[in-house]
């Protein structure tokens, strides 16, 4: 296994991206310097458009970025081609999309037991730890039940127990709370913690809800591609 750097999990050093050509070119992102420790749940906050989830895109090694540094768990991504970074987002990294991107043929344990799948378990067993997960996100009994035949938080808690349930190094979330009230919010961020930071993982969170800054150990402003503020929190 890589040691990570002075245990960072993520370490960004002038990462840019850009998407388009000519006049048509559009920079996401302007240089980014960021740490995410081992251990910490860090948010990423700003305004739409701003360059969060290229951001996140990046350091879960799903979009390459144009120039900089950017090293995951120790791992230089501009050094892996695409199979080691399929191995590392595979068995290190938990990715909870804003769109959820559950399958609608599958059921939610079908759609929860992928990760594990993947990586060479039984089909029995990864579903048994799946429906676990499921129950521990308030959704018991539901393992059956296809994403179609659920509410948008219920699809976002699928989705969640999908990017948790092979215990991933580093957790990456995009806007998690966003379809949910504020005591289910809550109950979730808890558990994100408690499951994400256990044994030293990290945990990204990229969010609009306010409600839910109370849950970081630093916040990061993003603006127009940059990072302008790092707020350490007490």
């Amino acid at each position: 296994m890589v040691e990570p750097r002075s245990g960072l999990a993520v370490y960004c050093r002038g990462v840019t991206k850009s998407f388009g050509q000519g006049e048509a070119e559009v920079k996401a992102l302007r240089g980014i310097d960021l740490d995410v420790a081992l251990g910490e749940l860090l948010m990423l906050v700003g305004p739409s458009g701003c360059g969060k989830t290229t951001l996140i895109s990046i350091i879960a090694s799903v979009l390459d970025h144009d120039s900089g540094v950017c090293e995951v768990l120790g791992r230089d991504l501009a050094e892996l081609g695409s199979s080691d970074k399929a191995a590392l987002r595979r068995a290190e990294i938990g990715f909870v999309f804003q769109s959820y991107n559950l399958i609608a043929s599958l059921s939610s344990a079908e759609n929860v037991a992928v990760p594990l799948l993947l990586n060479g378990h039984r089909r029995g067993s990864a579903l048994a730890a799946a429906n676990e997960m499921l129950d521990r996100l308030g959704l018991p009994g539901r393992g059956a039940t296809r994403p179609n035949d659920l509410s948008g938080g219920q699809q976002q808690r699928v989705a969640i127990a999908r990017a948790l349930v092979h215990e991933p190094r580093i957790l990456v979330c995009d806007e998690p709370t966003s379809a949910l009230d504020a005591t289910t919010g809550d109950n979730l961020m808890r558990l994100l913690r408690e499951t994400a930071l256990k044994d030293g993982r990290a945990l990204i969170v990229v969010t609009h809800d306010n409600r839910i800054f109370k849950y970081a150990d630093h916040i990061a402003e993003m603006n127009d591609g940059r990072i302008v503020n790092m707020d350490a929190k007490a």
